[in-house]
Formats: structure tokens, C-alpha cells, sequence
């Protein structure tokens, strides 16, 4: 080429001193070749700067991509002769119309945030605040792109806050610059694109990277150069730019705002301040309460942060809220009102105030008032161009069909500004609900540490790895989002279909596995696990380790995995037509619980039945335990239409048993022989088979204890000493029942002085063991009338009725009055109290109360069945009984053992029979009757008979043998023969034979000795307010033998034996680990059957 542009424009007089406005690029071949004729651009605060350079070339062959990416400066010529620079990157390029001469270019040209648009990414960002992602982001611009980094500075001086550590954030699909904008948005930080040099010396000088400048602080803008503009009119002839035209315009905004979230830690709805009116004047006719105009904005939750603070993130907080509010209220307040000035001033700058003087209206104000900052600019500029050739240029623009924007010829140069009052803070324009990406569910992996198979905090909630995170992208703080561990993301909450205090539904997510993570109130920054998802290897629940779907599809429920290992557990519902069936299972030691029609584990639709009904089983131990009561049952209920403990027919046969043996025992009783002592306990156990109600269970026990004392007195008064368990065990307030019978009786004086008659009668009638144990009861009646009648009982247990009679009156007391006092009289109170107690529960309108005694009130097992029970082992059937084992059959009672039938009893064996006699055989070996310490009685109406079938009968006695029939008798001892009667004696005999005398010797057999010394220890005193039974209790002999046991219910030990006097001592306590009592030495045992008291002293061991 000839003449490059400037040539052409030089030879026509246009040289670089006569311009108005200078480029220059950074790529210097197109220096030589571009000429620019106009600029026309806008600049805004928390936006960017754009501009369209429209350029001329006598060079119609430059290649579009020699522009693209190009560094520009464009220096405006201002009123002082200063050069105002602009400077930006060409973004795009297009080619005009060309007359052969000249040729047309239109460059758009925009700052380097520019850039940020051009790339989208996903990522998460863990424990950063919005200033130290900002700065991670930039490095890597500046690393990535020399671009970016020659065209771009990031300037945080103008940051004057302390920004919150946030423990996750999350960029999604996102541009660079709407992710970062986005946080700076939701902070309320402004953003703005300065230069470095605005001011150049030289339209040569090189281009200097923008600012990129974050304010926080309206102090953090500066001035203008020139710092003040005046209002004046635009003319060719003004040596100085001017606004030329200055408008106000107000709108109404929102008048208070109101912002509430969730806020997990504090289980509520966290609202920081409530609702704030702004201290903005919206209007002169209406205050902003008046108005009332209110955004009420409930934003997402308080976000995640570690339970423990261990993330370091900041605590969520309700200043969190109060920020976000006045963010909000800066934003309408800077919106209410602004101000557009037309002016010519080249120099003005974005983000930079001035101070306006000489407008009619704004000379009224005073100080701030006066100064404006500039948060937008619209502006053009052109050089001015001889008129041929500007007529050339336009025709040329418009064959380009680019429009000149209606532009004079006489404006050359003008721009528009967006002003608000420099006191006014600036705030970017925030919406929560648009400015933040489209969150849609989708897919991560649970992760945690390694080595763990689950990894939770206290709340349950998860770490997991987002999948469209890259390695590349978090390289800067240790790979965390991207390593596959535990630091890949903040705690992610796991929705659970029950939640509640310390109960609920709990299906933990384990490592690896797959879940779907969905977002609260489509946050980004917010998500939270949802379910979990069964994908490629990862194959659908497969119960008992068996079968895959669509096979097994009628099956479903729940199994788990055993942590490290290959067990695993499962409620299983299988819906199988046919086959229906649950099973609850643990594959350790193959536990199980099946339910229903049962069948083998599926493989495929169906399996081969096991059976029907029940199963409880495993290969391991079993132990079923149940605490108020047990049925066992083969009776038929239909349909389950009656209550679970139903047992009506072994009730009926129980109380066909207790009548034939009851009968049996009054028989027994008529014939002096022992009755049945199980037969008091009966009618309490086969009772308690029926109640139905609370009200029914008192009735029955209160009926009982009557019917006892009117029939049989000393057994009702043993029994009362569990009275009250009775009642606290149906009513379930046994201290309640016992405050009104206390109360009842303190207001009823003479059923005190009943009770203490009965005491007295005790006394006076009574052995000597129990006479010492009632006399301070009596003193205790009026405290505590209820544990006086337990106690008295509690005294009386081991006692024969035959040792007094219950039945006689006394009873002298301090008022000298007699009484006529029986137990059925003594207790009749008591009785009295009781049934309106259990009439007004029947009456109750609580239906609770009325239920909670139904059925079983004692805890009792039942075996019922009606065809027969069976009890088989190839070892030992041990049956053991604190108290009496009774046995009833309607028909006979058998016994056979292929050894040994042994029978034992401390106190007495007592065999009665009716009506058919009573038999001993012995097939094979003697049959043996002894009384070691005592006689042997054979009684009979009839004869008596000893025979021997082939050997002898002998009689022998050491001292004497006496034979007494009809007044005669026959006497054997060692003085002689002696028969004595009031008849004759006759004697037949084939001889007669008379010698003298001669002495026969005998064998009498040794028997036995018993025991010769015996004691007990009676702690009564000691611990009478304690359950004696759970007392324990060990005697240690001189020898070393040891004998341990439990208390009875009287407070006793054992009865402890010996042939000869010894020495012990017993250690007391509620544990063998612990003992709280120790006795001193005994002195030798007393004779048999003697029973003292012993000293004890408190040695805590």
C-alpha cells in the first residue's frame, strides 16, 4: 500500500495534534492502519464499561482476528487539554462498506470481566468467605490467561468489612462473572471497573491494566479530578465542558422490609430485627408506615456449618439477617431517587463524585447535598473530520447499516450521566430468588475418611462429593471437593421420612453409595440428600442374599449390611399370592421371626412352603421374657376377635381343678390329716386369669382378703403383706391408694383402736414369737395404718393357725372400755375403704385407667392347651417353686421313672387317700418305714394285718413291747412276760413246756442322728422397710464352709444346722460385691429349733 491512513489524513491537514480523540492498540501493525472516527460506549457501577469504536482503514484486507483480543486505549482530548483514557479488549469486529478509498471497521471493545462470560463452570468452595473466592478465581485467571492478566487488576482496598466464612458455597453452571457477581450481590459489595491511569501524558504511553475495584464503603469513592462541574449551556464558543442539563426523577419504592429464615440450630424460624420501615421520606403526603409498603422475604436456611466449630466457618447468626435486611433497604433507598445530567464534561468517570454548582435549585442545598457520584455513563465522542470527507465516512455508515444514532454535526461530543447523592449508599441490585442458578436434583457420592464405612455427625448429616467436580478446579485449598474424602463438603443434611425427639425413622447413607441431593428453597449453596439410587453394579435390595428383580418383585421391606462384614439384617414383607408372609431376621446364628404362610427364601417368583402360622427361632440361644405375664396357648381364637390374653377355658379348667382339690382337702381336714396349704393361693391365681378392668382387679383382690378374714383370718392376714403390691401393680399408683387409706383412717378413730385390738389379741393369744415384734406396730397405727397391716402380716407368715385362736374377742384399752374385737371386726374398716375405692375407679372416666389392669395383673405364665402338653428331654426337667407346687387332675396323677422315684421335704410328707386306700409295693427289695426321731402310728378301722408269705414276722424292741386287746394285755420287756387280763387264759398247746430261764439276744438297727444344733439370723428390724427378698445373705463357718441365699419375706436367713456347736458370721447385703452388714461371732448354737435375735453392727465393706 501506498499511503497508509494517516498519510491521507495528514495531507488533508488532520495530523495527530488536530484530533479529538486517539487509539491505540496493542497489536502495532494495526496502529499504522486504524484510524478512529467515533467512540460511542456505556459505563456502569456493578456493571462494566462496552463501547462500539467505529474505525477507518485504507486497508480493506485486515484480517477480523488481527482485532479480536487486542488491548485498546482510547484517549479523549479534554477542556484542559489533558487526555482522558479508556481502555478495554475487543470483543468483536466487523468489516463495513468500502468505496475503494477507505473501509469501514466497527470493534466492540469491553473490560476483562468480559472474559468471565466466555467461561462456565461447576465447583464447590469449602470454608471460604466471598473475598478469598474471589481471590482464588482471579489467581487462576491470572494464570490461565495472560489476557486476563494484562488487562485486568483486582484492587480490595476499598473493602472495609469483615466478610463470614461460609462453609460451602457452590458455583453450578455458572459463568465466571454471574457466580462471582452473584456472592458480591448477596453481600451487598459493589463492583466497579476503574483505570489505572485515567489521565495519560501521551496517546502513545502504554496501555496499563483496568481495576478491577470491590466497594463496600461510599467514603471509598473519590473525587474528580476537577472535583467540581458547573450547570451551563453547551456552545462551540465555551472553552470549559458543562452540564448542560440536569433532571430529577423520584419513584416510589418498597417503604420496609422483612426477612426471616430457618434457622436448624435453634429448631425455629429466625427473623433478626423483623420488619424495618426505611428512614427514607418516599412521599410528603404519606410516611412510609402510612404507606406500608412491605417486602416480607423469607430467604433459604441458616447454612451448614460443623456441630463442633471445627470447619472454622462463621456461626449463622441473626446479624446475618439484619445485614441482608439493611442490604435491601440500601437498595430501594439509592433507587427512590436519582438524577440524569447531559453534559460535555469528557473527563467524568464512573464511580467517582463531583460537586455541582452554579444550578438554580442545587445552590439552594448545602455540603453533601451539593456532591453527586456517578454510577452510570453514556457517552460518544468523534473526531472531526474535513466535511468531503465526513460526507464520505456517513454515506459509507450508511451503506453499512450502521446507525449514527441520530448524532449532529454540531455535538460532537457529549455523555449522560446517572447521579445519586454521594450520602446515599450505593447497593447492586439483589434478588435471592434471580440471581443465583436453577438448582435441579441430581447425583453425588456419600464420602468420608478412610477406613470408615459410615461417617456422621450428631445431626446425621453426610459429607458427599458433588460428580461434576474436577481435580483442576481444586487444587487450591488441597483438592477438597474433588479428593473422594471427608473434605469434599460441608455436613449435607439427610431427609428422613420421621424425625423426631430421639426417635424416628434412621437409614444411614454409607460411603460409596449413591444419593440424590436436592436443594432447600432451590439454593445452590443449600442441598440436602433426598434418597439414594440403585445404578449399574449397585443392584436393587436383594432379601437373604437371593434373587434379583423383576423376579422377586413381590417382595419388599428393608435389609442392611453388617459395617465390614458379610452379615447383614431385614423386615421382609412377601406379598406372593399364596405365600403371604413377614419375616423379621438377623442372619447371625440364622435368628428369625416368620410370620404368616411361610416359605424359603425366593430366587424366583416363588419357593417351596416351610409351613404355616409362627416362627421364632435360631441357631444360637433364646430367651423370651415377658414382665407382667405370659400365655402359652393352643386354643383356637378365630380372627384375633378377642383380647391377647384370653384364656377363658384354662381359667375354667384351673377353677374345676381348685374345687375337686379344695373338696379333697376339707375331706382331708374332716379326716385329721393335713389340707392343702396352696389352696388359699389358688382362687388369687385363677382370678387374675379374668379381670378385665383396673375397677374388676381391686374388686377381686378386696374380695378376696374379705372372704379370707371372715373364712380363714391368719392365712388373709399373712397374705396382706402384698396387698399393696397388688394395688399398685393394678391402679399404677400404689402410693396414691395408700394416701387415702391413711387419710381414711386417721379420720375413723375407732378403726385404730380396732386394729390395735386385733394386735393386742395377737399378743395376748399368741406364741412368744410373735409377741415382741407386735408391740411397737401398735405405737405406729396412727402414722401409718397401711404398713401396720402389712407388718402384722409379715409377723404372722411362718405362724400355725393352731397356735392361737384369731376368733376370740378382747381388748382392754387406756379408756377402760372392753371391746368386742374379731379379725373380721378389726378389718372391716379396711374392707369399707377399699370398695368405694374400687367402685369410683370402675366409675372413672379415664379410659386408660379403666384398661391398664386388663387381664394378667401378676406376672404368670400359663400353659394351655386342649389336647394335652408335653414336656421331653433327653437330660433333666428341673421344677423349682419358692412357694407350693400344686398338682390337679381330674383324672390320675402318674409317676414312673425307669430308676429312682425320690421324694424330700423339710417339714412333713402327707399322702391322703378318699375312698380306694392307700398301696406300697415293693417288687423286688424291702420296703422300709423309719421314724428317726419320733414314733410310726399305723391306724385302722379294721384289721390290721402282717403277713409274711414264706419267712417269719419279728417284733423287736429295746425296752419294751406291749400288746393290748378288749382290756387284756401282753407285756415284753426285760424283767419278763406279763400278761394281764380280766378273763380267762387259755392256752392250747400239743405240750406244754416250762425251763428254766434264758436270755435272748437282739439287734436293734442304728439309726441316723439328726442335727443336734440349729440357728437363724432375724434381720426383720434392721430392714424392715426394704424387700427382704432382694436381700442376699452369706454365712461363713469356722470350718470355711459357706452357705448364701436370699432373705425370706420375714427377713430371715436360712435355718442353719449343725450335730455340734459351731461358730459363724454372715455378711448382709444387696450385693455379694458389696456387703452393707456384717454379724458378730454367734456364741455356740443353741438346742434345736431355738431362734435368736443377733446383734449386728453397721460395717460397710
Amino acid at each position: 500500500m501506498l499511503f497508509n491512513i494517516f498519510s491521507v489524513l495528514e495531507k488533508i491537514g488532520l495530523n495527530a495534534q488536530k484530533r479529538a480523540i486517539h487509539v491505540q492498540f496493542s497489536n502495532e501493525l494495526l496502529n499504522h492502519q486504524v484510524f478512529l472516527q467515533r467512540i460511542e460506549g456505556q459505563h456502569q457501577l456493578n456493571g462494566g464499561l462496552m463501547a462500539e469504536l467505529i474505525c477507518l482503514s485504507t486497508n480493506a484486507q485486515i484480517a477480523l482476528k488481527q482485532f479480536i483480543g487486542v488491548q485498546v486505549a482510547v484517549d479523549q482530548v479534554t477542556d484542559s487539554g489533558q487526555l482522558f483514557r479508556t481502555t478495554g479488549i475487543v470483543t468483536e469486529a466487523s468489516y463495513g462498506q468500502s468505496d475503494g478509498a477507505l473501509t469501514l471497521y466497527k470493534l466492540t471493545i469491553e473490560d476483562a470481566t468480559n472474559l468471565w462470560h466466555k467461561r462456565r463452570n461447576s465447583r464447590v468452595f469449602m470454608n471460604k468467605s466471598i473475598v478469598e473466592i474471589t481471590e482464588v478465581l482471579f489467581k487462576e485467571w491470572q494464570e490461565k490467561s495472560p489476557l486476563f492478566a494484562a488487562s485486568l487488576s483486582l484492587d480490595l482496598g476499598g473493602l472495609s468489612q469483615n466478610y463470614d466464612i461460609r462453609p460451602f458455597t457452590m458455583q453450578h453452571n455458572e459463568s465466571d462473572y454471574d457466580f462471582l457477581t452473584r456472592l458480591w450481590r448477596s453481600e451487598g459489595g459493589s463492583w466497579l471497573i476503574d483505570e489505572s491511569e485515567l489521565f495519560v501524558p501521551h496517546f502513545t504511553a502504554p496501555i496499563q491494566a483496568q481495576k478491577l475495584r470491590l466497594i463496600d464503603d461510599n467514603n471509598q469513592y473519590q473525587a474528580l479530578a476537577r472535583r467540581s462541574i458547573r450547570y451551563h449551556r453547551s456552545s462551540a464558543t465555551e472553552y470549559q465542558d458543562s452540564i448542560t442539563g440536569f433532571v430529577a426523577v423520584r419513584s416510589l419504592q418498597p417503604t420496609a422490609v422483612h426477612v426471616q429464615r430457618w434457622q436448624p440450630d435453634a429448631l425455629a424460624q429466625e427473623e433478626g430485627n423483623g420488619s424495618v420501615v426505611t428512614t427514607h421520606t418516599h412521599s410528603d403526603n404519606f410516611d412510609s408506615a402510612t404507606l406500608s409498603l412491605e417486602q416480607a422475604w423469607h430467604v433459604s436456611p441458616a447454612w451448614m456449618q460443623d456441630l463442633k466449630g471445627e470447619d472454622q466457618a462463621t456461626a449463622s447468626s441473626s446479624s446475618q439477617l439484619e445485614k441482608l435486611n439493611q442490604h435491601f433497604t440500601d437498595m430501594h433507598a439509592s433507587r427512590a431517587k436519582y438524577f440524569k445530567a447531559y453534559s460535555s464534561v469528557r473527563d467524568t468517570q464512573v464511580g467517582y463524585w463531583f460537586n455541582l454548582r452554579e444550578h438554580p435549585e442545587i445552590d439552594q442545598h448545602e455540603g453533601a447535598d451539593q456532591e453527586f457520584l456517578i454510577i452510570a455513563k453514556n457517552f460518544y465522542n468523534q473526531n472531526n473530520l474535513p466535511k468531503d470527507l465526513h460526507q464520505q465516512v456517513s454515506q459509507l455508515l450508511t451503506q453499512s447499516r450502521w446507525d449514527q444514532h441520530g448524532y449532529d454535526d454540531i455535538e460532537r461530543q457529549s455523555n449522560e450521566l446517572t447521579l445519586i447523592r454521594r450520602q446515599i449508599k450505593t447497593a447492586p441490585e439483589y434478588n435471592p430468588e434471580q440471581h443465583r442458578p436453577i438448582a435441579y436434583p441430581q447425583r453425588a457420592k456419600v464420602v468420608g475418611p478412610e477406613g470408615e464405612t459410615i461417617h456422621v455427625d450428631e445431626w446425621g448429616r453426610i459429607k458427599v462429593r458433588f460428580l461434576f467436580t474436577r481435580s483442576d478446579d481444586h487444587g487450591h485449598d488441597g483438592g477438597a471437593g474433588s479428593n473422594d474424602n471427608d473434605t469434599d463438603s460441608a455436613w449435607v443434611d439427610v431427609l428422613t421420612p420421621w424425625a423426631g425427639e430421639g426417635y424416628g425413622a434412621r437409614f444411614l447413607p454409607r460411603i460409596g453409595e449413591v444419593v440424590v441431593i436436592d436443594f432447600f428453597d432451590g439454593n445452590i449453596d443449600r442441598p440436602f440428600v433426598t434418597g439414594r439410587i440403585h445404578e449399574a453394579q449397585r443392584s436393587p435390595t436383594k432379601f437373604d442374599v437371593k434373587g434379583q428383580l423383576p423376579d422377586t418383585k413381590k417382595l419388599s421391606g428393608i435389609r442392611s449390611q453388617e459395617v465390614n462384614g458379610s452379615g447383614f439384617n431385614q423386615l421382609r414383607f412377601d406379598d406372593t399370592t399364596g405365600q403371604i408372609s413377614t419375616q423379621l431376621q438377623s442372619s447371625h446364628a440364622a435368628t428369625q421371626l416368620n410370620l404368616g404362610n411361610l416359605s424359603h427364601p425366593k430366587e424366583q417368583a416363588t419357593s417351596q412352603g416351610r409351613g404355616e402360622g409362627f416362627e421364632l427361632r435360631t441357631d444360637a440361644w433364646g430367651a423370651v421374657r415377658a414382665g407382667k405375664g405370659m400365655l402359652i396357648s393352643t386354643y383356637a381364637q378365630e380372627q384375633a376377635i378377642a383380647d391377647h390374653l384370653e384364656a377363658a377355658q384354662a381359667q375354667s379348667l384351673l377353677s374345676q381343678g381348685y374345687e375337686s382339690m379344695k373338696m379333697l382337702s376339707e375331706v382331708a381336714a374332716k379326716q385329721q390329716t393335713d389340707a392343702l396349704n396352696v389352696i388359699n393361693r389358688l382362687p388369687k391365681f385363677i382370678q387374675s386369669l379374668e379381670l378385665k378392668t383396673t375397677g374388676q382387679a381391686l374388686n377381686s383382690t378386696v374380695n378376696l382378703f374379705k372372704e379370707g378374714i371372715n373364712n380363714d383370718p391368719i392365712h388373709a392376714l399373712k397374705d396382706c403383706g402384698g396387698f399393696i403390691q397388688d394395688i399398685g401393680a393394678l391402679g399404677g399408683n400404689a402410693k396414691g391408694v395408700v394416701d387415702e387409706f391413711n387419710s381414711f383412717f386417721s379420720d375413723a378413730k375407732d378403726a385404730v383402736e380396732n386394729l390395735k385390738a386385733f394386735i393386742e389379741n395377737v399378743e395376748e393369744h399368741g406364741p412368744d414369737i410373735v409377741k415382741g415384734k407386735l408391740a411397737s406396730i401398735k405405737d405406729r397405727i396412727h402414722k401409718n395404718p397401711f404398713e401396720s397391716i402389712q407388718e402384722v402380716g409379715r409377723v404372722l407368715a411362718n405362724v400355725e393357725t393352731k397356735d392361737f385362736d384369731l376368733m376370740s374377742t378382747c381388748g382392754t384399752f387406756s379408756k377402760g372400755s372392753k371391746l368386742e374385737v374379731s379379725p373380721s371386726k378389726a378389718l372391716s374398716s379396711l374392707q369399707g375403704f377399699m370398695e368405694g375405692y374400687t367402685q369410683g375407679l370402675e366409675s372413672s372416666s379415664d379410659t386408660k385407667q379403666q384398661e391398664q389392669g386388663k387381664i394378667f395383673r401378676q406376672a404368670l405364665m400359663l400353659l394351655a392347651s386342649p389336647n394335652g402338653i408335653a414336656l421331653t428331654t433327653p437330660e433333666n426337667i428341673i421344677l423349682q417353686a419358692s412357694q407350693d407346687i400344686a398338682e390337679s387332675a381330674s383324672g390320675s396323677i402318674n409317676l414312673s421313672a425307669q430308676k429312682n422315684i425320690i421324694g424330700h421335704a423339710q417339714d412333713k410328707i402327707s399322702l391322703f387317700a378318699a375312698q380306694k386306700g392307700l398301696r406300697a409295693y415293693a417288687a423286688k427289695g424291702k420296703l422300709e418305714l423309719q421314724a428317726q426321731d419320733d414314733a410310726i402310728e399305723a391306724i385302722a378301722k379294721k384289721v390290721i394285718k402282717l403277713i409274711s408269705t414264706e419267712e417269719k414276722i419279728e417284733l423287736t424292741s429295746p425296752k419294751e413291747i406291749v400288746l393290748t386287746a378288749g382290756g387284756s394285755q401282753l407285756k415284753i420287756n426285760a424283767n419278763g412276760v406279763f400278761s394281764t387280763t380280766g378273763g380267762k387264759f387259755e392256752s392250747k398247746a400239743g405240750q406244754h413246756l416250762f425251763t428254766s430261764g434264758a436270755k435272748v439276744s437282739y439287734e436293734v438297727p442304728e439309726l441316723p442322728s439328726s442335727f443336734d444344733y440349729s440357728n437363724r439370723i432375724d434381720l426383720y428390724k434392721i430392714f424392715q422397710w426394704s424387700d427382704f427378698e432382694n436381700i442376699k445373705y452369706s454365712a461363713i463357718f469356722e470350718n470355711q464352709r459357706v452357705t448364701q441365699g436370699n432373705l425370706d419375706e420375714l427377713g430371715r436367713t436360712e435355718r442353719f444346722k449343725s450335730s455340734m456347736p459351731d461358730k459363724m458370721k454372715v455378711l448382709v447385703g444387696y450385693s455379694a460385691d458389696k456387703w452393707h452388714k456384717e454379724t458378730e461371732e454367734f456364741e455356740d448354737f443353741d438346742d434345736y429349733e431355738t431362734n435368736n435375735d443377733s446383734n449386728l453392727n453397721n460395717n460397710s465393706n
